[in-house]
């Protein structure tokens, strides 16, 4: 049986402004119709569902391109996931992709993840065992021997986050490896980072070894992102042909230039900076601290030239890094309005700019013949984005059917 939604305002993930009045019709896992109010495509369906949704907003389900199930948003994570067993902390991470439906994250990647989690949770839910959101996947993350995400001690055997290679050959065979297990994406580490011991902006993975990533993964339509905070670190994976850079906190002139000549896309992930807010008292380790205020310092005046530059910026949030818990990210939509995106520029970076970005045209924008992934928002985030920050006025609709809330 179809379900009309009408004269409600529709944001449809394109449109520069909302249409007011609206009519949207879906039946089962498709849309029908997104438009203006028109009685006479109404009345097709006569058996429909009617629902009045006069003052609501009718808009695409959200993206997040950056999360990691397998961390938490404890103060320091490391910890937990190097002691949990991968049937916890597979058992978590499903606990946490249903969480992100829930906050109204109808499609999710996964970027690196303990045991490679994510693999089994998305076939849990594809196979209906469990909710969660449509899942990409990436495993285990590719770093060097001492670089970001390998942080276990030489001698020590224990599953982490990451995967450690070293020259050309090993990344292949890493890839090849997270190929074998239909990954969707390989996530790639170009720099140092905040939670992992050693320099946050020095290099690791050469041009080289993420050229040779790129290329793996590009013979199975499979995509790449890179971690970069380091200046160069974010050129050697441009460079390389990596589709989306995370985080990119020190990118200066020449890597902007860099990314508008080729299909590459900035994911800024701000909610990470939470760390810095609740950290002193929170229990992060303080050399964790001076690390992220120190990326600080260069991200958001990089971001926001990048955005005025014309970079093609994503929603991402590196859910799951500390005090960043699932099911919060629409703050990130917000933090965009902050260095000069309009409300509906910074929607569409969680719609149907990371819908194009992830190369998933079935979702991300309202239309007839998409995937019936939608929210019904008792509000406006065009006038108020903060909004969709609160949960109790988001329904959401993922492939067709509400989602009900524990």
């Amino acid at each position: 049986m179809a379900t009309i939604l009408q004269h409600g305002n529709l944001i449809d993930g394109l449109a520069a402004e909302p249409l007011a009045d609206s009519l949207v019709i879906y039946e089962g896992e498709k849309v029908l119709y997104a438009g203006p109010w028109r009685p006479e495509e109404a009345a097709k369906y006569p058996g429909a569902e009617v629902r009045d949704v006069t003052g609501k907003t009718v808009m695409p389900g959200l993206i997040d391109v950056h999360v990691h199930l397998t961390l938490y948003g404890k103060p320091s994570s490391v910890m937990d996931f190097l002691v949990d067993s991968a049937t916890y902390t597979a058992l978590k991470a499903a606990d946490c992709a249903r969480k992100l439906l829930e906050a109204g994250f109808t499609t999710v990647r996964a970027m690196g993840d303990k045991a490679s989690a994510d693999f089994a949770v998305k076939r849990a839910i594809n196979e209906g065992m469990i909710l969660g959101p449509r899942l990409l996947t990436s495993g285990k993350g590719i770093s060097i021997t001492g670089g970001h995400g390998d942080f276990v001690p030489g001698d020590v055997e224990l599953d982490t986050i990451g995967e450690t290679c070293d020259g050309v050959d090993q990344v292949r065979r890493a890839v090849r490896d997270r190929l074998k297990n239909n990954a969707d994406n390989i996530k790639l580490m170009a720099t140092g980072g905040g939670n992992s011991p050693g320099p946050g902006t020095v290099s690791q993975l050469s041009e080289e070894e993420m050229r040779v990533a790129v290329e793996e993964a590009a013979n199975r339509g499979v995509l790449t992102a890179a971690h970069c905070i380091g200046t160069d670190g974010i050129k050697r994976a441009i460079r390389a042909g990596v589709r989306t850079i995370e985080h990119g906190s020190f990118i200066d002139d020449e890597g902007i230039e860099m990314m508008l000549r080729g299909e590459h896309y900035l994911v800024p992930t701000l909610c990470a900076f939470r760390t810095i807010k609740h950290g002193p008292e929170g229990g992060v380790p303080d050399y964790v601290l001076e690390k992220i205020q120190y990326f600080a310092t260069a991200h958001y005046t990089g971001l926001e030239k990048a955005y005025r530059a014309g970079v093609r910026i994503v929603c991402g949030t590196d859910t799951g890094t500390p005090f960043n818990y699932h099911g919060e990210g629409a703050e990130e939509l917000e933090l965009y309005t902050k260095v000069g995106m309009s409300p509906m520029e910074a929607i569409k970076t969680a719609t149907s700019m990371a819908a194009e970005c992830l190369r998933q045209g079935d979702v991300g924008v309202l239309a007839e013949g998409k995937t019936a992934d939608l929210l019904i928002v008792d509000g406006d985030p065009v006038a108020d984005i903060a909004v969709l920050q609160d949960k109790g006025k988001i329904e959401v609709i993922h492939n067709g059917k509400k989602v009900e809330r524990r």
